[in-house]
């Protein structure tokens, strides 16, 4: 549903979740996709997601689906409380659709930019609903509904209150600053709760200390190589958020640093 292919128009959905690939979970929400009218091109981000973990999972959407065609649909399935009382959500942000549970796993598309939030009506989708198979019997149908051109605000109810685990950092000082580890990526790099566009509000300042644990960076870097092998060193990632690595080793195994442990930063001589 975004892209012309030789005049026709593809669909595209992509799917996130934690099933693994040996039970056949994955493939049955393939199934519910295919017996789509229109083309329907399926792409799989991953399945090995860490069970039942939301923040890497809302991390890992985040750090891809803005890059996809506009009108692209992003099923996000890590669904501990399937079943439950938590909603099923539909997700508009930057020409997008997000799919998924209410759970937090959308926490970095909401502070991506302006959005809406639909909760999907589980009886107007004609299917039966088994209490642990949401992905199968909720998400995909709801991703056919609007591959057919039934759009949430015309279809769901809108969703004013949505779950988000997302926290800023926190200002101690004029000068000093509490910053959180947000997400371990594959390399041990530690991704921090501060952005480029945070540094820049700050008048983009050279002079920055952090401290974390019992060591000291000095600077922000602008590649892993400004320093020897095995050190420490701050740069900015990818998706523009500062990180903490060692150069061609894990800072997470090295300084013994988890999701959630704190950072803080001071701009000296402010």
């Amino acid at each position: 549903m975004s892209k012309v292919i030789m005049g026709k128009t593809k669909s595209i959905v992509t799917l996130l979740t934690d099933f693994g690939t040996e039970d056949g979970y994955a493939g049955a929400m393939k199934g519910i996709l295919a017996g789509s009218q229109s083309d329907v091109q399926i792409i799989d981000i991953s399945h090995d997601i860490e069970p039942y973990n939301i923040r890497q999972a809302a991390f890992a959407l985040f750090n891809y689906a803005f890059h996809y065609p506009d009108k692209s649909i992003h099923i996000v399935v890590i669904d501990p409380g399937v079943g439950s009382d938590r909603k099923g959500i539909v997700v508009e942000s930057s020409d997008q659709f997000f799919i998924g549970p209410d759970n937090g796993v959308f926490s970095f598309v909401y502070r991506h930019g302006p959005f809406k939030a639909y909760e999907i009506d589980e009886k107007s989708l004609g299917t039966r609903i088994s209490s642990t198979f949401h992905g199968r019997d909720v998400f995909a149908p709801a991703a056919l509904k609007i591959i057919e051109g039934n759009l949430p605000a015309q279809t769901y109810p809108e969703v004013k209150n949505v779950i988000s685990f997302y926290e800023n950092y926190e200002e101690v000082s004029e000068s000093d600053y509490l910053l959180k580890v947000i997400h371990v990526d594959h390399f041990g790099n530690l991704i921090l709760n501060y952005t480029r566009s945070d540094w820049e509000s700050l008048a983009s300042p050279k002079n920055i200390k952090l401290q974390i644990r019992h060591c000291f960076l000095y600077g922000i870097k602008n590649t892993f190589s400004e320093v020897d092998e095995g050190q420490i060193v701050a740069t900015w990632d990818s998706s523009g958020f500062l990180q903490i690595s060692q150069y061609r080793g894990s800072a997470a195994h090295l300084l013994h640093m988890n999701v959630g442990d704190e950072v803080h930063l001071r701009i000296e001589g402010s």
